[in-house]
């Protein structure tokens, strides 16, 4: 801990530049730390974890999930489903109100999941609405007939594509937009399975069942919008009839959501605060008046504050003393061995154990804690056959990424680069996460079978060291793009670099990016070789795989394989569960095995800083499901 321990003077005006002493409010009740600014508070175009952790506060959809990982009520107070398990009602709570006492109906979902749906607004995870009856169909109507009336001359093209029949087209280019935009709305009532029969009734029609429909809606894409807001925000381009939002309805003074708190503060790059709402419906049993995020993207700023006890929690600690860290709460755990398992042993929970146990000693700590995470670190390989600037893309071929995967020491990377124990990733479903799930065995650390593969691949090593196509063309320099403000992006970068020139003799370079410059380089296909992550949506399977789909909205690999797609949809129709998930670990293997889109590092293994006897509410589940309206502080 020398590294940090620095004179108390210094800390404090460290940390008061960082949390921002200017601002009059009082402290927060409970102050948590962001690596990075969030992105988005809009629910419907959120994916980022620190961005739907605080849309948990801001926003609540039919059903949560609990500490447990199970689902519970929420905005819905009960559901039913028909016996063909493809119909689903849902009763809302009679006294749900946004956040300016506007009363929430049904009517405010149906709006929120077709405006997820339209082309028009859709985010990353817009594909999510899909499993609702004619709702892929719908979307590919819109986005065609937005096509059309933005260039005519692409008809034959549209068209060809089966994106949309000629009588349709041609219907579209009769009318004007404006009248495509009104039966887009009649289009959507009279095609897509949601139903709203009264203001607290919402029905949900399916394609087809879905085992975990009600995991599935505790996402926050799943939350309402205030309607008059996203209207005051949004205009019609004249000459497409493509709706326009201003984004600036999601900020401080505008937004207006259904959730237990409300946003008073967010400023760019510094903090982003939330009150407790007045008109939430379970109001007396959120703890807390006031939660604040600050953005402290130096992770040994972060705990410098939070040993100045300006901050309360850290979700993620990243610091490059992480490792000792660790250590020293493995040795407060050691000499307290035999209490702990007695507690855990009698159904105490680890934090009520901790809370007890004496203070720590010199070389002790008990305020870390190393949580494994339902989450899987890996590098994306972009697959399309032209790079970003119109050259060659040498790993559009599957053998290319085969190669640079089998190149990888997962193993040296866990010791020595993110130390703190994570095991190494066969897959990207977490072994054992999935109950009754048995994935696929994934590719080891093979050096001389990844060379083989370039050599197959026709990349042959020559004399001087260099790897040339059989037209003579050199490897080209592999970029590994990462997000700054973490050393562990940039220390996995580094090791593949290295990996790479030393097993493969490639050239391997890695270029930092700030978080939101790196996000929109990986969703343009901007990129080579990007770090990425990701961490399950919900209990099964395709909450890893789905993203691997042609044309999703998460694919930004540009990666398509029939032969996967085709396993994904024989999974959707399959009924025994056990066959289901063999389909869906034939299809993983296809990914983790064969073609490699994404290369899994690691399994997450997250570490999280608070003091177990004084904060209260923080889940261990892998899940992580962390809500921001069952945290509390007990003041000793």
């Amino acid at each position: 801990m020398a590294k940090i321990c620095i004179p108390l003077l210094l800390l404090a005006a460290l940390v008061a530049v960082v949390i921002g002493f200017e601002d009059r409010r009082p402290r927060a009740d409970f102050v948590y730390v962001h690596m990075s600014d969030l992105f988005t508070l809009d629910p419907q175009k959120m994916s980022y974890q620190h961005d739907l952790r605080m849309a948990k506060a801001i926003y609540e959809p039919l059903v949560a999930i609990d500490p447990r990982g199970g689902v519970v009520p929420a905005a819905a107070e009960s559901w039913e489903v028909s016996d063909d398990d493809l119909r689903w009602t849902f009763r809302l709570r009679d006294d749900l109100r946004f956040t300016n006492g506007d009363p929430v109906t049904s009517e405010d979902f149906k709006y929120a999941w077709r405006r997820g749906l339209l082309p028009d607004s859709a985010g990353p995870y817009s594909s999510f609405f899909w499993v609702i009856k004619g709702a892929e169909p719908f979307a590919t109507w819109r986005e065609a007939a937005l096509a059309l009336h933005a260039d005519p001359d692409s008809r034959d093209e549209i068209v060809a594509g089966g994106r949309i029949d000629p009588a349709e087209a041609d219907r579209i280019l009769a009318e004007t937009p404006e009248e495509t935009l009104q039966r887009t709305w009649r289009r959507f009532d009279e095609t897509v399975g949601v139903e709203t029969p009264d203001d607290r009734t919402i029905v949900i029609e399916l394609e087809r069942p879905l085992a975990y429909l009600l995991d599935y809606v505790a996402f926050m894409t799943w939350s309402p919008v205030h309607r008059p807001t996203l209207e005051a925000a949004t205009t019609v381009d004249a000459a497409t009839g493509r709706l326009r939002e201003d984004p600036a309805w999601a900020k401080p003074g505008r937004l207006v959501g259904n959730g237990p708190y409300e946003l008073v503060r967010w400023r760019y790059q510094r903090d982003c605060r939330i009150e407790r709402s007045r008109h939430y419906w379970n109001r007396d049993a959120v703890p807390l008046d006031t939660i604040e995020a600050v953005v402290i993207e130096d992770p040994n700023t972060a705990i410098m504050a939070f040993l100045a006890g300006e901050v309360d929690w850290m979700p993620d600690v990243t610091a490059e003393q992480k490792s000792d860290l660790l250590a020293q709460r493995q040795a407060y755990d050691e000499r307290h061995a035999d209490t702990i398992a007695q507690g855990l042993a009698a159904g105490e929970s680890i934090d009520d154990i901790l809370a007890a146990l004496p203070t720590p000693e010199a070389g002790e700590r008990r305020n870390l804690h190393a949580l494994d995470a339902f989450g899987t670190d890996y590098f994306q390989v972009f697959c399309g056959p032209e790079l970003f600037d119109g050259r060659p893309n040498p790993m559009s071929d599957p053998r290319v990424r085969r190669a640079l995967a089998l190149a990888i020491d997962k193993q040296a990377i866990s010791e020595r680069v993110t130390k703190v124990g994570e095991n190494p990733a066969p897959t990207l479903v977490p072994p054992e996460s999935v109950p009754g799930y048995t994935g696929p065995e994934g590719l080891p650390f093979d050096p001389e079978r990844a060379r083989a593969e370039l050599d197959a691949a026709g990349w042959i090593r020559g004399d001087d060291g260099v790897r040339r196509n059989a037209e003579g063309d050199a490897f080209p320099t592999i970029e590994i793009l990462y997000s700054t403000g973490s050393p562990r992006y940039r220390g996995n970068s580094l090791a593949l670099r290295d990996m790479w020139r030393r097993e493969l003799s490639i050239p391997t370079e890695i270029r930092g990016r700030p978080g939101k410059d790196y996000r929109e380089k990986v969703e343009k296909g901007e990129y080579m070789v990007s770090r990425g992550g990701w961490f399950g949506d919900y209990g099964d399977p395709t909450t890893f795989l789905d993203m691997h789909r042609t044309g999703d909205s998460n694919n930004h690999r540009d990666y398509s394989n029939p032969a996967f797609d085709r396993l994904l949809e024989q999974a959707a129709v399959e009924n025994d569960p056990a066959k289901r998930f063999e389909i869906l670990a034939e299809a993983e293997r296809i990914v983790v095995e064969e073609d490699l889109p994404v290369i899994p590092i690691v399994t997450y293994k997250t570490l999280y800083m608070y003091e177990p006897g004084r904060v209260r509410g923080i889940t261990h589940h892998p899940r992580l499901e962390q809500h921001p309206a069952r945290w509390r502080i007990e003041e000793n």
